[in-house]
């Protein structure tokens, strides 16, 4: 199945037949287009689809297809209709925040802030003593956080604009403003 990429255009708001506002994501049809066919050893269909991301290259990323049929080498992949109520899957790229301490990074509360605690947004207890001697695989410490590969399942159509090529989410999509989507 070949996955559709998306520009994430923003949040606005929408009302529905009752007059209740819902929060709304816009996301922009990228265009893209069959790069290459190829067929592999083991029998395999692969299809190449190249996305024009607006970048010096565009990005190439591979399908496996049951057969090549209506998917010609240069041949412009459209976007399908969508209709208002559809679910759909969606993965992108979170915002990056960098280094964080951890309580911003895994909400920890922290100590108290005053008469003199001296613990106030450090982690806690790290190590153990002697055995084992070393601070254990997964432990919630300071680092990066955001900039990872997020997908939120059950994503609801709102309304779908064919003459614009934009997709109205309900609710938010991971990633910031001018980010890329698939579907």
């Amino acid at each position: 199945m070949i996955r559709h990429a998306f520009r994430k255009v923003g949040m606005t708001s929408c009302f529905d037949e009752q007059g209740n506002a819902k929060g709304v994501t816009l996301l922009q049809a990228v265009p893209a287009k069959v790069a290459r066919q190829e067929e592999l050893k083991d029998g395999r269909k692969l299809v190449v689809v190249e996305y024009d991301l607006g970048f010096k290259k565009p990005v190439q990323k591979g399908y496996f297809v049951d057969s090549f049929e209506g998917l010609d080498v240069g041949q412009e992949v459209a976007a399908p209709a969508y209709e208002a109520g559809n679910n759909l899957k969606l993965t992108g790229t979170s915002k990056g925040r960098g280094f964080q301490d951890a309580m911003t990074r895994h909400g920890f509360a922290g100590g108290p802030q005053s008469h003199g605690s001296r613990f106030h947004r450090a982690p806690g207890s790290v190590g153990m003593r002697t055995r084992p001697g070393r601070t254990p695989k997964g432990k919630k410490l300071p680092g990066q956080y955001g900039n990872v590969k997020v997908t939120v399942r059950n994503a609801q159509v709102v309304s779908w604009s064919e003459s614009e090529k934009v997709l109205a989410i309900h609710g938010g999509v991971p990633g910031a403003r001018g980010g890329i989507v698939f579907i």
